[in-house]
């Protein structure tokens, strides 16, 4: 082989070398996680409080992270026009597909009278493809969107889940 031949060959193994050590340190180590809702306005329904017990994170290959254990309950109507974040959780790097949290207990206050609900499936899953990098942070805001929410005759609580945004990972 010719010199410049050996020069190009180990040109491209260092480029692509380099390629690989980026993309391992990118999917190895951990980075930040902020998980946040927020909700529009809703009419004749004046409060819906609901106590979510567990948030999960889908990575890929069916491989789920535990974003925070510990129940926490809100106002989904306290959260007009304000996002209420759950905190900056260590998470490991890497791509994720879906956030699942389980619904522990629901109360809607309709026309002045509370009303328990429950989730049939006591699970909501929200698919949304989004990746978390070693060192950075990721910001994702979840809208439970109190009018498209379905409350049955038998108090089922449908929640409508979507992303209202994804910043980072930065």
């Amino acid at each position: 082989m010719k010199r410049s031949t050996v020069a190009l060959v180990v040109i491209v193994l260092l480029v692509l070398g380099a390629v690989s050590v980026y993309e391992y340190a990118q999917s190895s180590g951990s980075g930040t996680l902020s998980i946040g809702f927020a909700d529009a306005p809703s009419q004749g329904v004046s409060h819906v409080y609901v106590t979510l017990s567990g948030i999960f994170l889908q990575g890929e290959g069916n491989s789920s992270v535990s974003y925070k254990g510990e129940a926490v309950q809100f106002d989904l109507l306290s959260l007009v026009n304000v996002t209420k974040f759950l905190g900056n959780v260590t998470v490991p790097a890497g791509n994720y597909t879906m956030i699942r949290f389980t619904v522990t207990a629901a109360t809607a206050t309709v026309n002045g009278a509370n009303a328990s609900l429950l989730v049939p499936s006591g699970e909501v899953k929200v698919p949304l493809s989004f990746q978390v990098v070693s060192g950075k942070r990721t910001a994702i805001v979840l809208d439970i969107t109190v009018d498209m929410t379905s409350i049955s005759a038998s108090g089922n609580l449908r929640p409508v889940v979507t992303v209202r945004s994804v910043k980072g990972p930065g």
